[in-house]
C-alpha cells in the first residue's frame, strides 16, 4: 500500500498576497487543474509527500522523471493503483529485485503474468554473455572490422567497445584506431586514463569530442568549452557540456561580448556572474543567450516577468519556470488553463500552496491521468544532428 501522505495543511503559512487569489480560491476549472497536476510532478522543488499524493491521484507521468526520489519509486511500486504500477514499468526500468516487489504486489492475474514475462526479459538480458579481455591483435581486429561512417554522422556505441570500457589497457589501444566509430564508443566511457582522454580531446572527428564531453567524468577543460563553443545541448545528456565538472567556469565573463552566442552563454557560468550580467545577457539579440539569461538563478525578477512576453518560445518557457519570477506573474500563470501545467513547475510556489493546489485539482470530477512523460518545451537540439565544423 502506498504511505498515507500527511493531510494538507489546514492554514497555509505567511505568503506574497499576491498568492490570496489561488488560497481563498474553492475550486478550479478542470483544464487548469490537470495542469496543475501535471506541472508538479516535473517541479523539482516538490516534497516526497506531494508526489505522493500526486500518484494517488493517477499522475504516473511523474515516474519519467531522472532524479525521483526513491521512496516515490518505492511507493509506486506496491501502489493500489494498478495504473500505476503498470506506469513505473513504463517509465523506468526496474531491477529484479523491483520486478520481484512489483509481481508481488499485483493480485490482478493478468498483470502478475505480464510482469513476470517481463521480468525474465529483463534478467535474460542480464545474463548474455560478454566477451573477455581480448588480445591486443585481437582488439586491433575486430577495430579494423568496425564500419566506416561519415563525418558528424549519427552513432551509437558498439557493444563489445562497451564491454570492454573498464579495462583501461583496451582503451588506450581502441582510441588510437583508425576508426571513427570505434573511438566514438571508447569516448562513450564514463572514466578513462588522463592520456586516453587527452587523446580523444584532439581528436579530429568533433563527434569523438562531444561523446567525450558528454559522457567522460575525466573530459579535460579546455576540450570542455571548445565543445561548447558549438554544441548547445540535447536531451539525452542535458546541459552538457556546461554542466561537466570539469567545466572551465571561472574567469568565463571575459566572453560576455565574444562574437560566438555560445561563447556569451557560457560568460553565464562564471561564477562572478552578477544580476545585472544576466540582465545584459537577457537583451541579447540571439535567443539562444536570452534562453541562458531566462533560466539563469540570478536573473532579475522584472527580467524574468519581461522574458515571459519573449519572442522565442525557448525563452518565454524558461522565464516562466524561474523561481525569479514575481509572485505575481506566477499566480497568472497559474491560473491560465493554457499555461497552468507551465507555472506548476516553477520551484517559486510555495509547497503549502502546491498542496492547496492538489487539494483543489483532485476535488472535482475523476481526472483522466494523461499521458505518460510530459518533456518540457524547449529547443534544444536533435542529439542525431551534429553541426558541421566551421
Amino acid at each position: 500500500m502506498t504511505p498515507e501522505p500527511p493531510a494538507p495543511p489546514a492554514s497555509l503559512p505567511p505568503l506574497d498576497p499576491a498568492w490570496a487569489a489561488l488560497t481563498r480560491a474553492d475550486g478550479v476549472e478542470h483544464r487548469t487543474g490537470l495542469g496543475w497536476l501535471s506541472g508538479l510532478g516535473s517541479n523539482r522543488a516538490a516534497p516526497v509527500d506531494l508526489l505522493l499524493r500526486l500518484l494517488d491521484a493517477g499522475r504516473w507521468n511523474l515516474l519519467y522523471r531522472r532524479d525521483l526520489p526513491e521512496e516515490v519509486v518505492d511507493a509506486a511500486i506496491t501502489h493500489p493503483d494498478p495504473q500505476v504500477r503498470t506506469g513505473l514499468t513504463e517509465a523506468r526500468r526496474p531491477s529484479p529485485e523491483q520486478w520481484e516487489r512489483l509481481i508481488a504486489a499485483s493480485p490482478e492475474p493478468r498483470l502478475r503474468r505480464r510482469f513476470t514475462l517481463l521480468a525474465e526479459e529483463t534478467r535474460g538480458a542480464g545474463r548474455e554473455p560478454r566477451p573477455s579481455p581480448a588480445t591486443p591483435a585481437e582488439l586491433t581486429a575486430l577495430a579494423d572490422q568496425a564500419p566506416d561512417i561519415e563525418p558528424g554522422s549519427f552513432s551509437t556505441a558498439l557493444a563489445w567497445v562497451v564491454a570492454l570500457h573498464a579495462d583501461t589497457d583496451a582503451m588506450r589501444l581502441l582510441a588510437a584506431s583508425p576508426k571513427p566509430l570505434v573511438r566514438r564508443s571508447v569516448a562513450r566511457a564514463p572514466r578513462l586514463p588522463a592520456d586516453v582522454a587527452d587523446l580523444l580531446a584532439r581528436d579530429e572527428d568533433r563527434v569523438v569530442r562531444l561523446f567525450l564531453a558528454e559522457s567522460c567524468d575525466d573530459a579535460p577543460p579546455g576540450m570542455l568549452l571548445e565543445v561548447a563553443s558549438w554544441w548547445e545541448g540535447s536531451l539525452s545528456f542535458p546541459g552538457r557540456p556546461r554542466s561537466h565538472p570539469n567545466f572551465p567556469r571561472e574567469g568565463l565573463l571575459r566572453l560576455a561580448a565574444d562574437p560566438n552566442p555560445l561563447l556569451r552563454v557560457a560568460a553565464l557560468d562564471d561564477p562572478e556572474a552578477t544580476p545585472a550580467d544576466a540582465d545584459r545577457a537577457a537583451a541579447d539579440p540571439d535567443p539562444v543567450v536570452r534562453r541562458a539569461a531566462a533560466g539563469h538563478h540570478r536573473l532579475p525578477p522584472a527580467t524574468a516577468a519581461a522574458l515571459t512576453a519573449d519572442g522565442d518560445r525557448g525563452v518565454r518557457w524558461l522565464a516562466r519556470t524561474n523561481p525569479a519570477l514575481p509572485p505575481d506573474d506566477l499566480v497568472a500563470l497559474l491560473l491560465d488553463p493554457r499555461r497552468a501545467d507551465t507555472g506548476a513547475r516553477n520551484p517559486g510556489v510555495p509547497v503549502a500552496v502546491m498542496h492547496h493546489m492538489v487539494t483543489l485539482a483532485t476535488a472535482g470530477p475523476d481526472l483522466d491521468p494523461g499521458p505518460g512523460p510530459d518533456p518540457a518545451a524547449g529547443s534544444a537540439p536533435d542529439p542525431g544532428r551534429i553541426p558541421p565544423a566551421p
